[in-house]
Order: structure tokens, then C-alpha cells, then sequence
């Protein structure tokens, strides 16, 4: 079994990932690692006072609800490096529910209480993710004009070409899995990959996998 990092298994959520290494660090210490739940138990349920943010950090767990005849409806599956709950920690709200356990799972986890203590001893934190949340809600109203204002073939170039910026390369790697990436850009699939055919046809880009080599990097404006 792999040597278990505690920061960087913090990092995967999108929350922590940008945060310095020494505000990480101090996460770390309110947080608990590599929790073992065997198949078939029950990691959270309703009501279990157990609210705040999970990494899985292996294995596998399901994420369902039990509807007013009592018949299970699931929701979803988290997989390795999964994280579920991450609103938690700013918002007390009443879970309904339930985490299983698939196989042997190894769970992290934050309690809200904890972090809201953290929070307030720790103001750099606090304005650290107060300038991240600014940052996401500015790529919320972008994402929200691309969505209005280009077509699927725009939308993806200027998406690519935001992220060559952002990193000073015209080469970028797609961090999210394609289905994912469509769904962001209010595009189906379908759609995503048959533009990105036709933009490398163009010859607007070079398709390597998941990186991209963009040819034709014009600063994204709207």
C-alpha cells in the first residue's frame, strides 16, 4: 500500500488545492486519516452528527437516499479520491444521506466544528479561501457568458485558450474527464468531441490524448 500523504490527499479538494503548504498543514491537524470502514458498513447516515467533508482515500462507497416507501435510491458512487461534502463545513444542514461502503474503503474526513474553530484562529485561512471562492465566482460568470454568447466550437477555444493563459503555455492538459468538461461548457459529449475533431482539422490545435498543443493562442477576450 502506497505511503498515505495527508496534504496532498487534502489537496483534491478543490477548496484546499490552491491554499499555501503551511495553511494546508494546519488542516491537517484537524483532520482525520485513513478511517478503514469494511464492505457494507455504513460510513455516514442521517442525522449521525457526523457533518463536515470525506475523502476517499481507497476503495469504493455509494451515496443513497431511502425514499418515503423505504426502497433505496442511489445517487451515486464515490471512487478514490472522491470528495463528498465539502459544503458542509460552511453550512450546518441536516444530511439525508447515506454513504455505504462497497469494499473495504479508507476514509479522511474534516468535522465542520473543527474547521469553524480553525477558521476563526486562522484569519490568513479565512481570507485565503474567501479570495478563492472570488476567484470561482468569476469563473461562474464567465463560464455563464460562454454558455450565452459562443457556439460549441467558440466556447471550447476560448476555454482552452483561458487555460493557456492562465499557465503561460500554449500546451494545456485536460484536468477534467471529457463528459465532465462538456457538461461544464453546456455542451453534450457528442458535441465535444466531434468540435475538438473539427478544430484540430482547422488547425487550431494538436490533440496528444489528454494534452493539447493550441496553435493558434489569441488572448480569450468576450
Amino acid at each position: 500500500m502506497a505511503t498515505h500523504s495527508p496534504i496532498a490527499c487534502l489537496s483534491k479538494a478543490a477548496l484546499f488545492t490552491d491554499l499555501p503548504t503551511e495553511l494546508k498543514e494546519e488542516i491537517v491537524s484537524i483532520s482525520t486519516h485513513r478511517q478503514k470502514f469494511g464492505k457494507g458498513s455504513i460510513i455516514r447516515r442521517p442525522l449521525d452528527g457526523k457533518d463536515g467533508m470525506i475523502v476517499i482515500d481507497q476503495g469504493k462507497a455509494k451515496v443513497y437516499n431511502l425514499s418515503k416507501d423505504g426502497k433505496e435510491v442511489v445517487l451515486g458512487v464515490l471512487n478514490k479520491g472522491d470528495i463528498e461534502g465539502q459544503q458542509h463545513l460552511f453550512k450546518q444542514s441536516k444530511n439525508e444521506n447515506y454513504i455505504e461502503a462497497l469494499e473495504d474503503t479508507w476514509v479522511c474526513s474534516i468535522k465542520r466544528n473543527d474547521f469553524q474553530d480553525l477558521l476563526q484562529k486562522t484569519p490568513d485561512l479565512s481570507l485565503n479561501l474567501l479570495n478563492n471562492f472570488g476567484e470561482k465566482l468569476v469563473a461562474i460568470e464567465r463560464n455563464s457568458v460562454l454558455r450565452n454568447t459562443l457556439d460549441a466550437k467558440k466556447r471550447i477555444m476560448f476555454y482552452l485558450n483561458d487555460l493557456a493563459n492562465k499557465s503561460g503555455s500554449n500546451e494545456v492538459e485536460l484536468q477534467l474527464k471529457k463528459k465532465d468538461l462538456a457538461s461544464y461548457l453546456g455542451i453534450t459529449p457528442e458535441t465535444f468531441s466531434r468540435k475538438l475533431k473539427e478544430l484540430e482539422k482547422d488547425g487550431k490545435i494538436k490533440v496528444n490524448k489528454r494534452k493539447i498543443q493550441i496553435l493558434d493562442n489569441k488572448k480569450a477576450q468576450l
